[in-house]
């Protein structure tokens, strides 16, 4: 605040007054009571000027938030000379918005400047303002000169944000899960507001990156993994269901150890990719409802661990997934290996059980190197891996490199992923470190400084193929098969016509789910071959319109996620006078 005049203007005034001699009293009264006068003035005045001063500051606040908001606040990409030009447009919406929000009878102050900068996150708006005075004016004080600064810093209030990505086998087709890959990309670039290179880390960021179709994979080397969020016993009765018709099966197998039976050459054996199945629907008011609930796996309470993924091997293409082939009761890799002749060439029901759930077939058997083009055991799950709450980038990056189009669509089995990602309790409790950023836990539920956002993108409706097969029904996935026995069911129905209705059901109960805990969820529909009974479940799924889009083009998609990183930073936003 600065004084347009010098005090010494009213000296003039001053030697006359001293010169008139005819009421001395009166003159010593006066010149005593100037002071007093100029002091109850200047009182007046100033009080007025901070009056001012605090309406017009926080009118300028104002303006600083708006234009922070507002998508044109980013000037990532642009030129030197780009930035001056999207400054003035900017400047333009900042005088607009002041105006509004200052002009006032009760406030005179003219403003003479203002001015707005955009550096990185920082968005300062600097102003300046005459206030004139009433009183201080018959000293020659006519106005009072205000400054101000305003600067928003975004994303100060902190993020952990997973993104859970469709890389089912339709992904493949338009160069689909090319444009999925840039967009992830482009989001991660807005939120840096860099690339991997000029941005490594943030301490303001924490990412996630779940990738999906018939199930998902858990990465057994990543820095927050335990293998005893998984049935390696054998103890969750969802682990025996491949092996319970076999013929005097060994107490050891489950869908766990199986992995460690079967060869990827001649000398070498698998051991379980990470691939994991759900778990049991069970009951919401008792919270037993584990594949649509974030509950922790507890090793002392089986029905809560995950069972290990194991697509098992059909018998023929008539019954599902055929990997293992063969009549002879004896060779090592026959389907009917271990069984009698006459169990071999039945056809009935409980022969074909028997042959489909023949432990021994797969003792020793070489299946080959998992690929994405063979068939076996890890058919259907994701071709790559979750990456946990990180704050390395660079991690994320290289997950979203890894992502292939493979498999069917279980968009439920990814946001359940894509939660737990997010959820302070096992699976998932561990963020990453990252150079000079110590690794940490992941935050509460509704934490006063770190908020919580998942991005979902899919390109189409939940599709198992219900009924297609004589004795499974659905094809072999995170949930099993549609014709297991209701007690071990996870669709929670043995209906063809109802089994991908249960699968909506789950993904928009973990919607609720999830957003009732205070996690944001922003959804893309990708491409075309989507129905409009999904579009319609996928925008309710999501936090509101504004966090919902339809994307045809990978451009498009790209453009919503680049929207959602500015969006999320606009969010995040907070005044750093």
């Amino acid at each position: 605040m600065r004084v347009s005049k010098p005090v010494s203007a009213i000296a003039g005034k001053f030697k006359c007054y001293l010169r008139d001699s005819t009421a001395t009293t009166s003159m010593i009264f006066g010149i005593a009571a100037i002071p007093f006068f100029m002091a109850a003035g200047v009182a007046v005045d100033m009080s007025r000027a901070n009056m001012e001063q605090t309406a017009f500051h926080a009118a300028l606040d104002s303006a600083a938030l708006a234009i922070a908001a507002d998508d044109r606040s980013s000037t990532q990409g642009l030129s030197e000379e780009q930035i001056i030009e999207r400054e003035a447009e900017l400047k333009v919406i900042a005088e607009d918005y002041v105006e509004a929000n200052y002009s006032s009878d009760s406030f005179t102050a003219e403003i003479t400047s203002l001015d707005v900068q955009i550096t990185g996150q920082d968005v300062t708006l600097t102003s300046t303002a005459q206030f004139p005075t009433t009183i201080m004016g018959i000293f020659g004080i006519d106005t009072i000169d205000l400054d101000f600064l305003s600067r928003i810093k975004k994303a100060m209030r902190p993020i952990e944000i997973v993104m859970v990505m469709d890389t089912t086998g339709s992904m493949s087709s338009g160069g689909k899960i090319t444009g999925a890959k840039a967009a992830a990309h482009q989001l991660l670039d807005t939120l840096y507001s860099g690339s991997l290179s000029s941005a490594p880390q943030s301490e303001y960021l924490r990412t996630a990156l779940v990738p999906f179709s018939g199930a998902v994979r858990l990465n057994k080397n990543a820095y927050d993994f335990n293998l005893n969020w998984i049935d390696t016993a054998g103890t969750n009765p969802l682990s025996k269901l491949n092996f319970n018709q076999s013929i005097a099966a060994p107490a050891a197998w489950n869908s766990y150890y199986a992995w460690s039976q079967i060869k990827s050459s001649s000398s070498v054996y698998h051991s379980w990719n990470g691939c994991v199945e759900t778990r049991m629907p069970g009951s919401a008011a008792l919270g037993t409802d584990y594949n649509v609930n974030d509950g922790a796996p507890d090793i002392s309470l089986p029905v809560t661990l995950f069972p290990a993924y194991f697509n098992p091997d059909t018998r023929s293409t008539s019954y599902g997934l055929n990997y293992v082939t063969g009549t002879s009761t004896t060779a090592v890799g026959s389907e009917c290996r271990g069984l009698t002749s006459t169990v071999c060439s039945s056809t009935t029901t409980t022969n074909l059980y028997m042959k489909q759930e023949n432990y021994y077939k797969y003792v020793d058997k070489n299946v080959g190197a998992e690929s994405t083009s063979t068939s076996g055991p890890w058919t259907n799950c994701t071709g790559s891996s979750i990456v946990p709450m990180t704050y390395d980038r660079a991690k994320v990056e290289a997950g979203i490199d890894a992502m292939v189009a493979t498999g069917p669509t279980v968009i439920p089995e990814g946001l359940a992923w894509g939660w737990r990602a997010l959820s302070p309790t096992e699976p998932f409790t561990k963020v990453e470190g990252s150079g000079s950023l110590a690794a940490t836990t992941i935050s509460p539920y509704n934490d006063v400084r770190w908020q919580k956002i998942m991005v979902l993108m899919t390109d189409g409706d939940n599709d198992v193929s219900p009924g297609a097969y004589t004795m499974n029904g659905t094809t072999y996935t995170a949930y099993g098969r549609q014709n297991e026995t209701l007690a071990t069911n996870r669709f929670g129905t043995t209906s063809t016509g109802s089994i991908e209705g249960a699968l909506d059901t789950a993904m928009s109960t973990i919607c609720t789910n999830v957003k009732a805990n205070g996690v944001k969820l922003y959804v893309a529909a990708f491409g075309t071959g989507i129905s409009t009974a999904t579009k319609d479940l996928l925008k309710a799924c999501s936090s509101g319109t504004e966090y919902y889009a339809e994307a045809t083009t990978s451009a498009d998609l790209t453009a919503f996620f680049d929207h959602i990183g500015q969006d999320v930073l606009s969010k995040s936003i907070y005044v750093a006078n």
